[in-house]
């Protein structure tokens, strides 16, 4: 008998209770990661590499995959860098006032105008191509930043505009009387009070919307016939295989494209989890 049995002391036991869910998450771990990880390792390897270790990565590193498909990829990069950071600015804006508006003030006709706006949301993307296609050609915007920045925030702001009215719809409102009662105007209570405590909100907005223009492919084929203005989206489909197709250059510049994106979500998960949890 041990010193411990002698003694009435209970061993812990192990849980196994946690082993199911914890080999589960393991599981959906690996299938989550392991794409990113085999694009990686291809991108590091010569034609040669890709056919004698395709699973995993190789030794040496070719990093010359890079250094060549930068100059193909660097202006698209630039390119979708301008338009999403365009129309994340004008989507947290419209989201930011429309939320404020129907979260924090009553007024004639909100539920229905409100109501109108979450229909928009039925409404699939892509049948509205052709009349949007229609407008942007009418007013001139083709083959311009225009073309992809006001139809994709028109889009983005409805779901903005739905998640910031249930942020501040939960929001404490003594916090807002008592700003009136100090005097501050209507615009101060927005800034100084609604902003920084809508920020949580507002980043989840802001990561959603990134994923849709950043990853956005038929509309930027459909308005940009100009290859130079082009985003990373369509970018990637000029990456296609033959019978000679180099591996490695190809999972290179989809790295590259995807490297900016993969970034701002690990930084802000946490953000856009608070955001949800919020509502």
């Amino acid at each position: 008998m041990s010193v411990s049995d002698a003694v009435g002391v209970r061993r812990p036991r192990f849980p196994w209770s946690l082993v199911v869910p914890t080999a589960g998450l393991v599981f959906f771990a690996i299938v989550t990661w392991y794409p990113f990880i085999f694009m990686l390792a291809t991108s590091l390897k010569t034609r040669q590499q890709f056919f004698e270790s395709y699973w995993w990565f190789t030794f040496p590193f070719d990093w010359m995959n890079y250094v060549e498909v930068w100059p193909r990829v660097s202006r698209a990069v630039l390119n979708s860098l301008l338009y999403s950071s365009l129309t994340l600015a004008l989507t947290l804006f419209m989201s930011l006032l429309g939320g404020y508006a129907f979260g924090r003030f009553n007024f004639r006709g909100k539920d229905l105008i409100f109501l109108a706006i979450l229909m928009l949301l039925m409404v699939p993307g892509i049948l509205t191509i052709v009349p949007l296609f229609v407008q942007i050609r009418q007013f001139g915007f083709m083959n311009t930043w225009a073309a992809l920045v006001f139809p994709w925030t028109g889009f983005e702001m409805v779901f903005g505009i739905y998640l910031m009215r249930l942020f501040f719809e939960r929001l404490p409102r003594e916090l807002f009387h008592a700003a009136r009662v100090e005097g501050a105007s209507e615009w101060k209570v927005l800034v100084f009070v609604a902003i920084p405590l809508a920020l949580p909100g507002l980043g989840s907005v802001a990561i959603i919307d990134l994923l849709f223009t950043w990853n956005d492919l038929i509309w930027p084929i459909v308005t940009m016939s100009d290859q130079s203005n082009l985003p990373v989206g369509p970018t990637a489909l000029l990456f296609r295989g033959n019978e000679n197709v180099d591996y490695g250059a190809i999972f290179a510049a989809y790295v590259t494209i995807s490297a900016p994106l993969i970034i701002v979500f690990s930084l802000f998960t946490r953000q856009f989890l608070r955001g949800i949890e919020g509502i």
